[in-house]
């Protein structure tokens, strides 16, 4: 060191050790006092500002060392708890070609400006310099990268993708942890249940709900023991949900409340590793897939009911901090490389997690008319030729043939105004028109059969096919509906072109609600355990056809017909729930006593000049000569579905 690196500035002292005791100020900002033992110190003398020191009785400087080894290895103890050590992983040195003789990447522009240089713009880039800023991490408590296993195999996987560095960003919901909270939170597991009890929970999830959540495998939860130890957050989530199914699971739930809550706030399982951050992703996909959606607020069972838009918001930033969106340069490269163990990489696992989060987005984002919170973009469109190098089993098939169904929504847009934002309100720009085109109409229909014929085969297999028919009606329901909600409806003269669009409408409405009549046994004692969302899907096409009858009873082909439609799915509904506070119980109550009002005001209703008119004591407003009816507004019944239903009287 040279001369003027130590010579003191003016004003200061020459190199100062911390005082035994800091003054009043640097405590106050908790800083590190210098030169308190003989007023001002240095950042006082500094700042201009008076320098007062408490001290305490002549034994307590004695014992000032030992204070500070206390309090440096209590904030030691807080650092281990709140920022769990990263993980050592193992990269391969990826080689860039030189452009126009000029090199490019990540290695020449260290090479100009450093380390420092943003890792975000070469994502295809190995950090060298991780092991070298990290420090070392016992091998207890490491976990390589799924790739470096790859690499010990002998597996060529010839690139790295973002998500599998160590991550530079802090853990979402990660906080500076004192012993106080700490202590807490471990009260928080003293008095949850029995390690038996979680065993035969995983079981009946496994082998009750688990074919309602396509991105988990049999495979998954083979091992109840090993998920319970290793897998705490998936265990305590499956066993959460399913206690909802269980005679006597309240009690259960009221236990496992607390942890799972602490799990939602980042309070509890800090991931240290990838396998660790997969386990929480997978747990929270279990709380997000069987989420109450609708809920007596007066019930015992409500108070263990956690915001259905708590566990949607929290998974999906939860996602992004790990950078599932971007999982697909990891799929890439691995294909560059022909992994061929690349369906067990991080990288595909986090690609198909993104698919699937695209999916429940989009489902959610129809139902309540909202902006979707994961639009489409190029990831997502590329799902059908990334997916279609690989020989993937039925349940991530299920997944794309969903993908492939919501994809139809931005091609069909291209010809309708309006359909790719379902979610805006009408007239915004464009005045209502009087018909709907028929090249919209035949272009609708062409990509509705184009999906058909090539994921029809798959209806009939077992257990996911239904799931994949389910979603095809139900996205040929809404889509055709949705073109007919800027369609000026005259309850007088329709035309011709109108008549067969709301006729069209209802037709597919009410082939979705048969579906689930139509089910075998078996498959109704399964549909016992579908999401409480999958329920509200059919309540909204029900409601659909319910207020449609009311509407435009005369312009309507069988409108009886339909509403018996209507009921027996509201009766089958009523025997699938599981108790009387389970979503389908009041989603049931809440038609049948839509659909026997509808039954009574379609039958006093009187045509004149051919017009409806409604004449129900208690409608508020009658559908008259020249008035207009827009369907699929956000009024349509909304608080019906969320966040809870209203008790019937």
């Amino acid at each position: 060191m040279d001369a003027s690196a130590s010579t003191p500035i003016s004003g200061t002292r020459s190199p100062a050790v911390v005082a035994p005791v800091a003054c009043m100020s640097c405590r106050r900002l908790k800083m590190k006092c210098t030169g308190s033992d003989n007023p001002p110190c240095d950042r006082c003398a500094k700042a201009g500002r008076e320098c007062i020191v408490q001290r305490g009785r002549p034994q307590d400087s004695a014992n000032s060392k030992a204070d500070i080894d206390s309090r440096r290895r209590r904030s030691q103890l807080e650092e281990t708890f709140s920022q769990p050590p990263l993980p050592s992983r193992t990269y391969d040195s990826p080689s860039f070609q030189p452009v126009n003789g000029v090199g490019y990447g990540r290695d020449n522009q260290v090479a100009r400006f450093g380390n420092s240089v943003a890792r975000t713009f070469f994502p295809d880039t190995a950090d060298r310099d991780v092991q070298e800023k990290s420090p070392a991490v016992p091998q207890s408590i490491s976990t390589a990268s799924p790739y470096s296993a790859g690499t010990e195999t002998g597996a060529n996987t010839g690139g790295t993708s973002p998500d599998q560095r160590a991550s530079k960003r802090p853990k979402l919901g990660a906080s500076r942890l004192s012993p106080g909270m700490i202590s807490s939170q471990n009260r928080i597991f003293e008095h949850t249940i029995s390690e038996r009890d979680m065993v035969q929970f995983i079981d009946i999830f496994r082998k009750r709900l688990m074919n309602f959540i396509p991105l988990l495998n049999a495979g998954d939860l083979d091992n109840a023991a090993d998920i319970i130890a290793t897998k705490k957050p998936l265990a305590y989530c499956i066993c959460y949900v399913t206690a909802k199914y269980v005679p006597g699971g309240e009690s259960a739930r009221s236990k496992l409340l607390p942890v799972v809550s602490a799990i939602l706030q980042g309070r509890a399982f800090q991931p240290n590793n990838a396998e660790d951050e997969w386990a929480m992703l997978q747990g929270l996909s279990v709380l997000y897939a069987y989420r109450t959606a609708v809920s007596n607020g007066s019930s015992s069972d409500s108070s263990l009911e956690i915001s259905q838009r708590s566990i949607k918001a929290h998974i999906e930033t939860y996602a992004l901090q790990l950078s599932v969106h971007r999982s697909i340069s990891g799929v890439k490269a691995s294909l560059r490389a022909e992994d061929p163990e690349i369906m067990k990489t991080m990288s595909f696992r986090k690609y198909i997690f993104w698919l699937w989060l695209f999916n429940m987005s989009h489902h959610h984002s129809i139902v309540t008319s909202t902006p979707p919170s994961i639009h489409e973009d190029s990831t997502i469109r590329a799902a059908p030729e990334i997916l279609g190098h690989f020989n993937v089993g039925p349940r991530i098939l299920q997944i794309l043939a969903e993908v492939e169904l919501c994809l139809i929504w931005g091609k069909a847009s291209v010809h309708a105004k309006g359909l790719g934002e379902w979610w805006c309100p009408l007239d915004v720009l464009d005045k209502p028109i009087d018909y709907v085109e028929q090249g919209v109409l035949t272009n609708v229909d062409a990509c509705l059969k184009a999906w058909s014929s090539k994921w029809e085969a798959f209806f009939n297999s077992e257990p996911l096919g239904l799931g994949i028919e389910f979603h095809y009606r139900f996205t040929r329901f809404c889509l055709r509906t949705y073109l007919i909600r800027n369609v000026r409806l005259i309850s007088s003269n329709l035309r011709p072109s109108q008549i067969d669009a709301l006729n069209r409408s209802i037709s597919d409405a009410s082939d979705f609600c048969q579906f689930s009549l139509e089910l075998g046994p078996s498959s109704r004692e399964a549909a016992r355990y579908m999401t409480d969302f999958g329920f509200v899907m059919i309540s909204f096409a029900c409601i659909f056809i319910i207020q449609a009858c009311e509407a435009f009873h005369t312009a309507i082909q069988a409108p009886y017909e339909h509403l018996g439609t209507v009921e027996e799915v509201a009766q089958l509904m009523k025997e699938l729930a599981i108790n009387s506070t389970h979503g389908p119980s009041f989603q049931s109550q809440n038609i049948m006593k839509k659909v026997t009002r509808a039954n009574e005001r379609v039958s006093t209703t009187a045509a004149k000049d051919g017009s409806v008119v409604i004449r129900g004591a208690d409608q508020s407003s009658s559908l008259a000569t020249s008035q207009d009816a827009h369907f699929m507004e956000p009024q349509l019944d909304m608080l019906d579905f969320f966040p809870q239903l209203p008790r019937v009287s």
